[in-house]
């Protein structure tokens, strides 16, 4: 696949693995929440305050998924903050934002085996991508240039328009 840059292979298996917690927490929830078509659930997900503790996971895949998809030149020090900022949001220590993502998760994650199941091999996932620079200041110069990258390829998507 990538043999040139082989971060962006653990990248995609990251990201994946990613979107085997997001199904794993959606079938969870699924047994609290009143039935309802796959589409109706996605507008809830997307729209609904309830479901609004879920954005920090569903908004890192997709940024995940549209820098893998159009970044050609992303480098192994934005994967390994991707990788950092991904095992933060998963085990805490994430932004204040992101603490109803957690709290939710770990209640999830301490009564359901298949989310835990998902937890662990998004860890392992996430553990093969490259580590973060030991420098602090190099460290938050990659994690600045992703949120960069990020607001970058989230701004994209918005000018494109809707089709």
């Amino acid at each position: 696949m990538s043999s040139d840059h082989p971060w962006l292979d653990r990248l995609r298996e990251s990201s994946a693995a990613l979107q085997g917690v997001l199904g794993a927490l959606l079938e969870a929830e699924r047994h609290f929440s009143p039935p309802a078509s796959p589409l109706e659930r996605l507008r809830e997900i997307t729209t609904s305050p309830e479901w609004a503790w879920l954005q920090p996971l569903y908004r890192l895949i997709a940024d995940v998924d549209h820098a893998l998809a159009y970044a050609d030149d992303l480098p192994a020090s934005e994967s390994a903050a991707i990788g950092a900022h991904a095992r933060e949001l998963l085990t805490g220590g994430g932004a204040p934002a992101e603490q109803p993502f957690l709290e939710h998760y770990r209640a999830l994650l301490q009564t359901d085996p298949a989310v835990a199941m998902a937890h662990a091999a998004a860890l392992r996932a996430l553990q093969a991508l490259p580590a973060e620079a030991t420098n602090q200041s190099e460290r938050l110069h990659a994690r600045h240039q992703w949120n960069e990258r990020r607001r970058f390829l989230r701004m994209g998507q918005r000018g494109r328009g809707t089709s």
